[in-house]
């Protein structure tokens, strides 16, 4: 039987793949899947363990293939891939590429730099091109919720499934009779907080009753999924996005909204709360005993404060920094990052490689401002305003505890997406305006001149 559900997923992503190259929205879910989509084709086919990268590329041509097709059609916007967010992301890429030569750990630093290469290309140079408005970007997150709940099933499905250490993995290495060898956890629970924050907080009611099916599918699955994974952290960080956020995402008018609102959030509440008693327990329990969340919580702690104190040792990487993945030479482990962000950037690249990161972020966070209050009059457009919002976010926290600016550029993609989606529509009202105003002006010429013209909405779009 689970060779027959292998069979059927890989003809039904063959299929998918041609489907998604005519449609970018499509493409983006792919990607957005990639790492799952991977480890449930090795975990039926162990075969595949080897073509690994194979996988990945294949996924990466289908989205360059997508933005290619939208080219054609006249839909491909590129001015504003160039704001502020892009910059800031790419001069930090520049300063992470210009450490390999300036860093005293080379060795680990090269390694790690050539392994990341075609997730750098794929996720800050195709990836933000697949969309180009809030129409497509909440196209994409549908897909990606209703792909991301059958990628789900086919994970729990899955014949190479196994509990270890209080983590259900897909063994990979049974191939080669490795049991070493599995898949990522982090991955997992990367994709299961996605899929939570995505469906509590968007707003599918454009999507009739498949909306509900798969708000409710996408939040028990995506947060079962992060469960089982054993990150604990990613459990916290998506429930405490999605309750932040979903008074965000839901506008309140009055007394009747807010009861609505109320009793929504509290259905909700319900189903997070039913998911955790169904899926925390047994093994996926263990994870959560205090000495194993004390023993994460500490080694966390020591690698954020060693990275500081090697920054502070070292006042000749004060500006610039120490170099790509020097925290590796100064612990003396290969391939060793301090696991967050900020003290990573702080110790490779010094007070000039932090101060873009704040720059990234400050700009983030006024784009996401602006987009809640221009677009928050359209309960759709809100909720998926306020969707993205909580992924961008969400990535900030995981990035505090897991992850290396080198291996992925997390969490600067998904920001790089909203300051692109966010100049995108203010230069299609500027377009509309523009256009509005010619009509006006020929009316007026015309002897047909109607004030009403100039006021009308569409001519100014929603912002």
């Amino acid at each position: 039987m689970s060779q027959g559900i292998g069979v059927f997923i890989i003809f039904g992503l063959l299929i998918l793949s041609v489907w998604s190259i005519a449609r970018p929205a499509w493409a983006f879910a792919l990607v957005n899947l990639m790492f799952p989509i991977k480890q449930v084709l090795q975990g039926f086919f162990p075969g595949l363990v080897v073509y690994g990268p194979h996988l990945s590329a294949a996924i990466a041509v289908i989205a360059a293939l997508a933005v290619f097709y939208k080219s054609t059609q006249k839909r491909l916007t590129v001015s504003t891939y160039f704001n502020p967010v892009t910059w800031c992301t790419l001069v930090i890429y520049f300063m992470i590429t210009f450490g390999l030569i300036i860093t005293p750990a080379r060795e680990s630093a090269l390694n790690m730099y050539k392994d990341a290469i075609p997730y750098i290309v794929v996720f800050l140079f195709i990836y933000p091109f697949l969309l180009s408005d809030l129409n497509e970007l909440r196209q994409g997150i549908f897909v990606t919720v209703m792909l991301g709940c059958v990628t789900i099933l086919a994970f729990f499905l899955n014949p190479s499934a196994q509990w270890a250490g209080g983590r259900l993995i897909v063994n990979l290495g049974q191939e080669y009779g490795v049991s070493e060898f599995t898949s990522n956890p982090l991955a997992l629970a990367d994709t299961g907080g996605f899929m939570m924050i995505a469906a509590m907080l968007m707003n599918f009611k454009d999507k009739g009753r498949l909306g509900i099916l798969f708000t409710v599918a996408g939040l028990v699955l995506g947060l079962g999924l992060a469960i089982v994974s054993g990150s604990r952290g990613q459990i916290i960080f998506a429930v405490f996005v999605s309750i932040l956020m979903y008074p965000v995402a839901r506008r309140i008018r009055d007394t009747k909204q807010f009861f609505f609102v109320a009793l929504s959030a509290g259905f909700m509440l319900l189903v997070i709360a039913l998911t955790f008693s169904f899926f925390l327990e047994g093994e996926a329990a263990r994870r959560w005993t205090f000495n194993l969340v004390e023993e994460g919580t500490s080694d966390r702690s020591e690698r954020v404060m060693d990275a500081i104190r090697f920054y502070i040792a070292n006042p000749a990487g004060w500006l610039m920094g120490n170099g790509t993945n020097s925290f590796a030479y100064f612990v003396g482990h290969l391939f060793d990052y301090p696991h967050n962000i900020v003290a990573e950037m702080l110790l490779d690249y010094g007070l000039v490689g932090f101060g873009l990161f704040l720059g990234a972020l400050w700009c983030t966070f006024k784009y996401s401002r602006a987009m809640v209050k221009i677009w928050g009059e359209d309960p759709v457009d809100r909720g998926t305003v306020a969707a993205w919002i909580g992924i961008c976010l969400f990535a900030l926290l995981v990035s505090f505890k897991q992850g290396s600016v080198i291996g992925q550029p997390t969490p600067f993609y998904f920001w790089i997406i909203l300051a692109k989606i966010y100049f995108d529509e203010l230069k299609a009202a500027r377009t509309r305006e523009y256009a509005a105003q010619l009509e006006a002006e020929s009316a007026w010429g015309s002897g047909a001149y109607d004030p009403a013209l100039e006021y009308r909405e569409e001519s100014y779009g929603r912002a």
